[in-house]
């Protein structure tokens, strides 16, 4: 065969395109849902450059179901290595602010709201793990140095043209739907022509991953995070891996764009007297765009492909496994033959503005970043240098402590889906909203919350798979019509029954069905009046007519 044929490789229910955190944990996802997918990639699955450092409360709930959590938590970034994160005038400069944190594996580091809590972990550690979890799964095919080409879609499905990397060998992968996790300069979100709205480059900026025994250097005491502000450098100092590898993310002005020198910016940031290796450095700018639409008929857009933000706050890379979770169980249940045309519908309904949001959010943290005051006479030992220090403290707790806490639960946990069309709702008031405020709560869109059992076992656990019907407390009703009705349409429910009071106050209902990503589909004192027309709006096809094909 030349290498500009093209075999035909054997179909897939799911192809994805990238193998991002995104399309790594939607096929995880879809492997623990019984659905077999194909992830082609066409990196060698190698991490040449470390981004994304930040784990949060709800990705790591994702991954202890996914048996990962611990393997992160005790055997990636030293868990003993505190996340402390200071701000300073320099690195041997003053101390403007101090924010002390846990290490990973500190039980105080866990959150209250969950079994799990926030992670630093960069992407030499993560990425690894799950791309093993995913290779491990005979259900997943996992394709490195393969190229997406092009693809064109009908009624019945996907085509999609591949490239070998190494030999130019040309395939077609027919699949009945693809998934775009292939980035931000996503190839098929191109294709498909789907505008990004928002606004683009916001700031020109610089990451530089080096080399150096900096805790030998600088008497502030171990952090993850150096947040530097002085009149020649704003930027900030990430621990990569707990010992002697660094990144620096610098932020450049209009005229230093051109002129960037990577050596002569982390002088400036470390100071002449720290002798460092230079590995590698990356330009980039900062966005805050989200796509137009998350669909076009077969074909979904997730992670980067759909959402671009700052790197501020670990947002980026916790909403693109969102993404993946929320999307995964809507397709196996498709493919599977149990769910409907409005579960897929649901996708863009449901994480659409959780990107929105999210994207705000750190723009929002890149604004209050803007605030600190910079200038030469805060590096001076004076009266002006001390009001210019203290204001710029002021600043700082009043605007970044949320960042730095040790969670942000309203942020990773208390996200809803409120306009969601397969959830039933009850009428009672959503809870308030804040990023710093979680309340739990089962009404419908919400987070099942996490409450510990007697057993050792957090409820999350009890949780996945398929749609979980909980009866709580000793009087709780039978339910017999609604599992007659899931039974009758091939949707999975388990029923399981808790008398612990905790539980069922945290509750609120002794009736609670939970969907298979963990959100509430509906709660009641009472089984429904139609048990069938209830399993048919959880499953997408209440007033559809007809099932997804």
């Amino acid at each position: 065969m030349q290498p500009g044929d093209a075999s035909q490789a054997a179909p897939t229910p799911v192809l994805i395109v990238g193998a991002g955190p995104a399309g790594l944990s939607l096929a995880i996802e879809l492997g623990a849902q019984g659905v077999p997918c194909t992830l082609i990639e066409q990196g060698d699955g190698t991490v040449d450059f470390p981004t994304a450092n930040l784990l949060n409360a709800r990705t790591l709930e994702h991954f202890r179901r996914w048996g990962i959590a611990d393997e992160l938590r005790y055997h990636g970034f030293p868990p003993d290595y505190p996340r402390t994160c200071l701000f300073l005038t320099r690195l041997n400069g003053y101390e403007l602010a101090r924010f002390e944190l846990p290490g990973n594996g500190d039980p105080r580091a866990r959150s209250p709201y969950s079994p799990e809590g926030r992670l630093w972990c960069p992407k030499f550690y993560f990425f690894p793990v799950l791309l093993r979890r995913a290779q491990a799964d005979p259900r997943v095919t996992v394709r490195l140095g393969c190229r997406l080409d092009s693809f064109r879609q009908d009624a019945d499905g996907v085509t999609a043209e591949v490239v070998d990397v190494a030999n130019g060998r040309r395939e077609k992968i027919d699949a009945r739907y693809l998934v775009a996790c292939d980035g931000g300069s996503s190839e098929v979100r191109r294709q498909l022509d789907i505008p990004m709205r928002g606004v683009f480059a916001e700031g020109h900026n610089a990451s530089i991953y080096f080399q150096t025994d900096l805790l030998r250097h600088h008497r502030h005491g171990p952090a993850i995070q150096y947040r530097i502000h002085n009149a020649r450098f704003t930027g900030g100092i990430f621990a990569m891996d707990g010992r002697d590898h660094w990144r620096v993310n610098v932020r450049l002005g209009p005229r230093e764009v051109a002129a960037f020198d990577p050596a002569r910016c982390l002088r400036d940031a470390l100071g002449d007297g720290v002798p460092f290796t230079l590995l590698a450095d990356k330009p980039w700018s900062g966005h805050r765009v989200v796509a137009e639409r998350y669909r076009a008929g077969r074909v979904f857009l997730a992670g980067d492909a759909a959402h671009l933000l700052w790197p501020l706050g670990g947002f980026g890379m916790n909403t693109a496994i969102g993404d993946a979770v929320d999307l995964a169980w809507k397709l196996a249940a498709v493919v599977q033959g149990w769910g409907g045309a409005a579960l897929l519908d649901s996708y863009e309904a449901e994480r659409r503005p959780i990107g929105v949001r999210n994207v705000e959010e750190a723009a929002s943290i890149k604004a209050a970043d803007a605030q600190i005051p910079i200038s030469p006479l805060m590096e001076e030992d004076s009266p002006a240098g001390a009001r210019l220090r203290a204001e710029a403290a002021r600043l700082i707790e009043a605007t970044r402590r949320e960042e730095f806490a040790v969670e942000s639960p309203g942020i990773d946990l208390g996200y809803r889906y409120d306009d969601s069309p397969i959830y039933v709702p009850d009428g009672t008031p959503p809870p308030p909203y804040d990023t710093d405020t979680y309340v739990p709560t089962t009404r419908p869109g919400a987070r099942a919350p996490h409450v510990w059992l007697r057993d050792g076992r957090s409820t999350l656990d009890l949780l996945g798979g398929g749609f979980t019907l909980l009866r709580l407390g000793p009087a709780a009703p039978t339910t017999t019509a609604l599992e007659a009705a899931a039974a009758a349409r091939g949707v999975p429910l388990r029923v399981l029954s808790l008398d612990e009071p905790d539980v069922v106050a945290a509750y609120e209902r002794p009736l609670v069905l939970v969907r298979p990503d963990g959100h509430v589909a509906w709660r009641g004192d009472a089984p429904p009046p139609d048990a069938a027309c209830l399993i048919d709006v959880v499953r997408g096809t209440a007033g559809a007519g007809e099932e997804a094909s």
